[in-house]
């Protein structure tokens, strides 16, 4: 054996001791660290530190420092970040040397199962894992290089109040954050989280709109969402902020959309005049929708888009909706992000309710603003600022729409455009095609094209003092001109002496409204209208052709100021002598204004224009009087009305063309002048003058009379009982004709007893007349007078000058008969025209009537006492005596100067009568009974002259001389004439 064989045996027993006492160690740190792990000596010494809180059920260790836990909870304790981590099982590896110093550093942590992951007041709960490697997790100082998270199946929990804020959780994600002190203000705290914080994750869940975003839309109080959908989104973080490419995106097959206009408030915190009434239900969108948040060009945007939307407020009012509402901020830090306090909203769709407008619309001018209803389709966006409306525009296309304002209503096809401008200003247009427009159930307007556009302020109290709109129609009918019946009587007095009957007309046209008045002009054109005329008891209708051209500058809508001054009225009418041709008026109110104060209108007025029928004025005019007016000219007038009552002075002037005036029985025809005028409240004038006038009975269809200066002028002291009915005692009217010629004075043949033997042959004449018609009472004064006159008295033929002057009074209208007492008729320059050549020039004589009564009739009846002076008897002998005209010495003994007598005159339709003639002069006396009947003289007479005395029998114009006893024979033949025998 050698010296080394000793020495093997000793190695190889040293090995094993190392190997022993290796194996002691290692069952000795086996032994000592499940003791340690599972004895929870060790959580509760890890836990010793301040701020931290270690605990798990089971563990083991594979080496030193690291251990696979069961049921680990960890958690920092800390009232500025508090956080936990909850797993079911953990691979966590701790620096011993750092638990030594009282610090929990992990080395690495990998967690399974996730029950529960807290920050602050958020929980995660996930089936996945969590890592984390070297982590400083103390109370003074946290530090997470590296943090993983990979997930499925988790929810988010808000700890507070364990609603479940994100479910069905697929989470990648990896984030950092750089060592901070956590000793420090919440504020700076937050600040250095942030700054130290890089993060990126990919998520997918299930997830309620509300709980995701409402919190980063909490600047915006008026608008909601709810609905619960798919949640996926991808994030990057670096130093607090949102990286660009950042998105998360919620959709879901039921997104609801509310913006309560109750929480929509001005700068100055006040409502809006946007809201209608003080609890108006929020609009709600409800549909398949997505919401986004991304950052995109510098900004965070938030977007939602909804399909298939249905629109509600109480009920549905949209469907088949397409809406969108986004908002951004600045993209910055989180902590430093300003959250968003506007918005704007895009929508199109179908509208089924346009009265959910009327909230918007229907305050304006005054609580009668516009309203709305029917369907189409809708084109809306708005944009908000600082929770109140900053700009928006809407369309509405709707092929049935009706529209309300002020007690008008439009229906049609038409659209709606409406704006709101960043000046707060509100404007809405409505156009209407084939629109009907009624206003208090009666159809004005059919087949109109028609717009309406209102502007208001924002504001509610400007918008009472600001707010306007327009009217405006085009190519519009007008159905039945009745339905303008109500407008004009309330500007007549009633009953109303002219009513619109029967007719269409067509009307274009522009109103503009105030919250207090309108103004504008309507145009109006009819043809063939038919309208009503009443007057007294009479009433007529009347066809005519009619344009309208109404300026209205001024019309409260309370009704207490119209002012129409400038409108314009043509009418034609067709003329009954030419019914191919039409008489055309026209007339504009130069000035016209009214008023109405405690229910009691007034007004003034000042009228102008061309008239073609001037009887308009025979309402006012008496019929006793048969004074009536017609004709044309050009009117004038101007006054001032109360209570459908006339005031003074009110005036007016015609200048007429051609004027027709009837007064008795006559009319007076020429061009001239016609003033009326108030005097005072209860004294009217009517005046008319015709400097050159055609003068003719109404009845008569002879060539007219012509004259001068013809005037007539009636009046009244009761005006007011007038305008009720024309009674004739109330008016006073005279007629004066200074100067009429009469170019064949055979014309008043008609007035004298037809066959009488007493005829006007010919010759010309001048008339004087006047008149005073006073109630039913007439008088007058009448001048005839004739030069050359040619006459005939039975077969004998005269000529000389005619003057016949009738002074009538007492006069009653209705019978024509007067009292003729100091009228007379006188011949003058009378000679008998024979063949031998002219005799008995120079003759004349004169008859004047006392006692006289006048039937002015045709022919004319009379009966008065005659009071009866002539130049000599001679003319009268030769008249009837054929053998005085035969023997000049006969002639020459009958012939006596200066005759005076009297007798009774009775003239009726047949005859001319003369009783008891009486005529003395000298030597002569003359009794006489004549009568004048079918062309011949029949009665007698007796003559004395002197001591000789003479009867004369006439039959038939036949005379017998009675020579025997000549006076008893009168005296018998006298008397056998009033009492024949039977």
């Amino acid at each position: 054996m050698s010296r080394d064989t000793p020495t093997a045996p000793r190695r190889f027993r040293l090995l094993i001791a190392l190997l022993f006492g290796a194996l002691a160690l290692v069952l000795i740190w086996l032994i000592g660290s499940y003791w340690l792990l599972n004895s929870q000596w060790l959580p509760q010494r890890i836990s010793t530190i301040e701020g931290v809180e270690v605990r798990w059920s089971n563990a083991q260790s594979l080496h030193p420092g690291r251990w696979e836990v069961e049921n680990l909870y960890l958690a920092r304790e800390d009232e500025a970040l508090p956080i936990t981590v909850e797993a079911s099982q953990a691979t966590l590896s701790l620096s011993l040397l750092a638990l030594l110093r009282g610090e929990l550093h992990i080395q690495a942590l990998e967690a399974n199962g996730i029950r529960r992951f807290t920050v602050g007041d958020i929980a995660l709960e996930a089936e996945g894992q969590l890592k984390v490697e070297d982590t400083q997790f103390s109370q003074e100082t946290l530090s997470v290089p590296y943090v993983g998270l990979d997930i499925t199946q988790g929810r988010l929990v808000r700890l507070s109040d364990q609603t479940t804020l994100v479910q069905d959780i697929q989470l990648r994600s990896t984030a950092s954050l750089d060592s901070l002190s956590t000793q420090q203000s919440s504020d700076a705290l937050t600040e250095a989280l942030l700054d130290a914080l890089t993060a990126q994750l990919a998520i997918t869940a299930q997830a309620d709109a509300w709980d995701v975003f409402m919190p980063y839309l909490e600047a915006l109080p008026w608008l909601s969402l709810a609905g619960n959908g798919v949640l996926e989104g991808e994030l990057a973080l670096a130093e607090g902020q949102l990286q660009p490419g950042s998105e998360l995106t919620l959709a879901t097959p039921r997104l609801a959309l509310s913006i309560d206009e109750q929480r929509l408030k001005g700068t100055d915190n006040t409502r809006r005049w946007l809201v209608a009434d003080d609890t108006p239900p929020p609009h709600t969108a409800t549909g398949q929708g997505r919401v986004r948040l991304a950052v995109v060009e510098g900004q965070l945007r938030f977007a939602t888009q909804l399909e298939d939307v249905t629109l509600a407020d109480t009920h549905p009012y949209a469907t088949n909706t397409r809406l969108s509402l986004a908002t951004h901020i600045p993209n910055q830090r989180l902590d430093q992000l300003d959250l968003p306090t506007g918005a704007s909203l895009e929508l199109s769709g179908e509208v089924t309710r346009l009265d959910m407008l009327d909230r918007y619309l229907a305050t304006a001018f005054d609580g009668q603003g516009v309203r709305l209803s029917g369907q189409g389709s809708i084109t809306a966006s708005a944009t908000l600022r600082d929770a109140r409306p900053y700009e928006a525009s809407l369309t509405v296309q709707a092929p049935t729409l009706d529209a309300e304002l002020l007690e008008l209503t439009a229906q049609g096809s038409g659209t709606l455009d409406a704006t709101l401008s960043p000046d707060e200003q509100v404007a809405a247009t409505l156009a209407f095609t084939d629109a009907t427009l009624r206003h208090q159930e009666r159809t004005l307007l059919a087949d109109a094209a028609l717009t309406l556009a209102a502007q208001s302020p924002l504001d509610p109290e400007q918008a009472q003092q600001s707010a306007t709109a327009q009217l405006i129609w085009e190519e519009a009918t007008l159905p039945n001109i009745q339905a303008l019946q109500p407008y004009l009587a309330a500007v007549l007095p009633s009953p109303s002496p002219l009513t619109l009957n029967s007719g269409s007309a067509t009307s274009h046209g522009q109103l503009r409204f105030t919250t207090e008045q309108l103004s504008g002009e309507l145009y109006l054109a009819g043809n063939a209208l038919t309208t009503g005329w009443q007057r007294s008891e009479q009433s007529g209708t009347l066809v005519s052709d009619i344009q309208l051209a109404l300026a209205i500058h001024q019309a409260a809508l309370d009704g207490t100021v119209l002012d129409i001054s400038g409108s314009r009225l043509s009418w034609q009418v067709a003329d009954p002598q030419r019914p191919g041709e039409a008489l055309e008026s026209t007339l504009v109110l130069r000035d016209g204004r009214f008023q109405r104060q405690n229910a009691t209108p007034s007004g003034q007025f000042t009228l102008e224009g061309s008239v073609q029928r001037l009887g308009f004025l025979n309402t006012f005019l008496p019929d006793a009087h048969g004074v009536s007016l017609s004709g044309n000219g050009q009117l004038f007038l101007q006054g001032a009305f109360i209570d459908d009552t006339l005031q003074a002075p009110t005036r007016l002037r015609v200048n007429a063309n051609q004027l027709e005036v009837t007064f008795l029985d006559y009319l007076a025809t020429g061009r001239g002048e016609l003033t009326a005028q108030l005097d005072s409240p209860e004294q009217a004038q009517l005046s008319l003058g015709i400097p050159q006038f055609a003068l003719r009975r109404q009845d008569d269809d002879r060539p007219h009379l012509e004259g001068r200066h013809f005037a007539l002028t009636t009046q009244t002291d009761r005006f007011s009982d007038v305008l009720d009915a024309p009674a004739p005692e109330h008016f006073t009217t005279r007629v004066a004709l200074p100067i009429t010629e009469v170019p064949d004075i055979a014309r008043y043949n008609r007035y004298l007893a037809e066959d009488a033997g007493v005829e006007l042959l010919s010759g010309s004449a001048s008339l004087t007349s006047e008149w005073l018609l006073e109630g039913r009472r007439a008088q007058g004064d009448i001048t005839l007078r004739a030069f050359e006159t040619e006459m005939a008295l039975l077969e004998q033929r005269l000529r000389g000058d005619v003057t016949l002057h009738l002074q009538l009074t007492e006069g009653d209208i209705e019978t024509r008969r007067f009292v003729a007492n100091d009228s007379y008729l006188r011949l003058e320059n009378v000679f008998r025209r024979s063949d031998d050549g002219t005799q008995d020039a120079g003759w004349w004589v004169q008859l004047t009537m006392e006692e006289a009564q006048l039937n002015w009739d045709d022919p004319i009846q009379l009966t008065s006492q005659l009071r009866l002076g002539m130049r000599d008897t001679g003319l009268l002998a030769r008249l009837f005596l054929a053998r005085a005209r035969e023997s000049n010495w006969l002639g020459r003994i009958l012939n006596v100067h200066n005759i005076n007598g009297h007798a009774l005159l009775t003239v009726s339709g047949e005859q001319i009568r003369l009783h008891d003639l009486t005529l003395t002069g000298g030597p002569l006396l003359l009794l006489s009974d004549v009568s004048l009947a079918d062309g011949q003289a029949n009665g007698a007479l007796y003559a004395r002259l002197g001591a000789v005395g003479l009867g004369v029998e006439l039959n038939d114009s036949e005379p017998a001389l009675r020579v025997l006893q000549p006076k008893r024979w009168f005296d018998r033949w006298r008397e056998a004439q009033r009492f024949p025998r039977p």
